[in-house]
């Protein structure tokens, strides 16, 4: 049987266009129905021991309809989490009167149907048949994985295998028919370490499409992360010479993702507002988006998907290319305002209008590695972990985050520091940049590298 119709049967697409055609029969000039369909499972471990074994079953169904008005378009959106109902009338018929309700948009638009689903399966049939016992004995390992690869760890707080199933579709009046099936396992780790009577947290996690996930390189990872931040020292406060882990490195790249939001730069919201074709970072990044993704290193690209969720197939966007800002992230409504091409890059809940949204960002390597970027940073700190990227101001790129990490001395990692704070702007982050490592990282859906920063400021406790 074909997997996505186990989760989004016939007879239920046929329910739902039938609700299209109620919606245009209303008067309507469009009419859309995104559904969502998954099931969860879950084992959690805590010492040895079980603590929690889940599973779930979700599914959801939004409906937007479109209504032309004077000067635009207007919008209503219902949902509805009955899949089972003889038919979705109402619910497009309530979404046709809320239409009524909201302010025209002249730049409202929707996709023609386009493009094939010829990306590699993101389907794996084999995440179906693992078995509750399976989930258990891969959370158990996981545990012991992290106890054999130190013997400081103290205590776990949670070991966890996840696992999960799941489709998606979106219909429209015009012809676009989207439907996407995938599988996802992932695990994750949350232990304690200790060293006489210093005590350190520290986590890690990893996720695949396949249940083929490396316990021990998790275990292993989230054992050392603790290590190394036993017993801090003090910095003093002053300019640096600054490694980002390629963990960190996510966290900041994603930030300047969500500045790209084409919707935010509209808005004046935007750090980036006003720059396209301008340099607003290092010659030496170059970030890219690729929906199309088919092989991250080691795995299939986990956000890679045939269609954005307007419709429209998905494609490489190149946002920063030697530091120049080449693209925003569109909407076809912000492509439309902003004269540009669509980039594809829409994402939407069942109750939301379609927004941007990336779906496998990452840096282009550089040819150095990590232990050559230490080399070059002399007497400087490696930061392992930031605290607080989300406060960044997004109009002004102004922060003071948290941060902590390991000194650099003479090339060399020494000993942990923490309650660091950088205070600066996003600026300092992207202009500073003086070399990228080779050591490209996938977390999830995103990626990033070890990146060697000069002269930033750094406040010590």
């Amino acid at each position: 049987m074909n997997p996505f119709s186990t989760f989004i049967p016939e007879s239920l697409e046929a329910r739902l266009q039938d609700g299209i055609r109620h919606a245009m029969s209303l008067g309507a000039e469009g009419a859309e129905a995104f559904i969502s369909v998954s099931h969860s499972r879950k084992a959690k471990v805590q010492n040895g021991h079980l603590e929690d074994l889940t599973a779930s079953k979700r599914g959801g169904l939004g409906v937007r309809v479109i209504r032309a008005g004077g000067k635009g378009f207007r919008t209503g959106l219902a949902t509805t989490t009955d899949l089972v109902a003889a038919d979705f009338r109402n619910l497009f018929a309530q979404a046709w009167e809320l239409s009524a309700l909201g302010d025209e948009d002249p730049w409202l638009r929707q996709a023609d149907p386009s493009g094939i689903d010829d990306l590699p399966s993101r389907f794996d049939v084999s995440v179906e048949s693992i078995t509750p016992q399976q989930r258990i004995a891969w959370a158990l390992d996981l545990e012991v994985q992290a106890r054999w690869a130190s013997k400081k760890v103290a205590a776990v707080r949670e070991a966890a295998w996840s696992d999960g199933t799941g489709a998606s579709l979106l219909l429209t009046q015009r012809g676009v028919r989207t439907p996407d099936v995938w599988s996802s396992c992932s695990a994750a780790i949350d232990l304690a370490v200790a060293d006489g009577e210093e005590r350190q947290a520290s986590w890690h996690w990893d996720a695949s499409r396949h249940p083929d996930l490396d316990l021990a390189a998790i275990g292993a990872e989230a054992a050392l992360k603790g290590e190394r931040k036993l017993n801090p020292q003090r910095l003093p406060a002053g300019r640096y010479s600054v490694v980002l882990h390629p963990e960190v490195a996510v966290d900041l790249l994603g930030i300047v993702a969500g500045m790209l939001d084409a919707e935010s730069v509209l808005k004046q919201r935007s750090l980036f507002a006003g720059k396209l074709g301008e340099a607003i970072a290092s010659p030496l990044l170059t970030l890219v988006d690729d929906g199309r993704l088919t092989e991250a290193p080691g795995r299939p690209a986990l956000g890679t998907e045939p269609w954005d969720a307007e419709g429209l197939p998905t494609r490489r966007n190149v946002l920063l290319e030697g530091g120049v800002l080449k693209t925003y992230l569109h909407t076809l409504k912000t492509a439309v305002e902003m004269g540009m091409a669509p980039t594809a890059s829409a994402g939407r809940g069942l109750g939301s209008q379609p927004g941007a949204t990336t779906f496998n960002l990452f840096p282009l390597p550089g040819n150095t590695a990590p232990e050559a970027l230490y080399r070059l940073a002399g007497d400087g700190v490696l930061i392992t972990e930031i605290m607080g990227l989300h406060t960044v101001d997004p109009v002004s790129g102004d922060l003071s985050v948290g941060a902590s990490g390991i000194r650099i001395r003479g090339g060399q990692l020494v000993e942990p520091v923490d309650k660091l704070t950088f205070a600066g702007n996003l600026r300092d982050f992207l202009t500073r940049i003086v070399a990228l490592g080779s050591d490209l990282r996938w977390y999830g859906s995103s990626a990033g590298l070890s990146i060697l920063l000069e002269d930033i400021a750094l406040g010590g406790a």
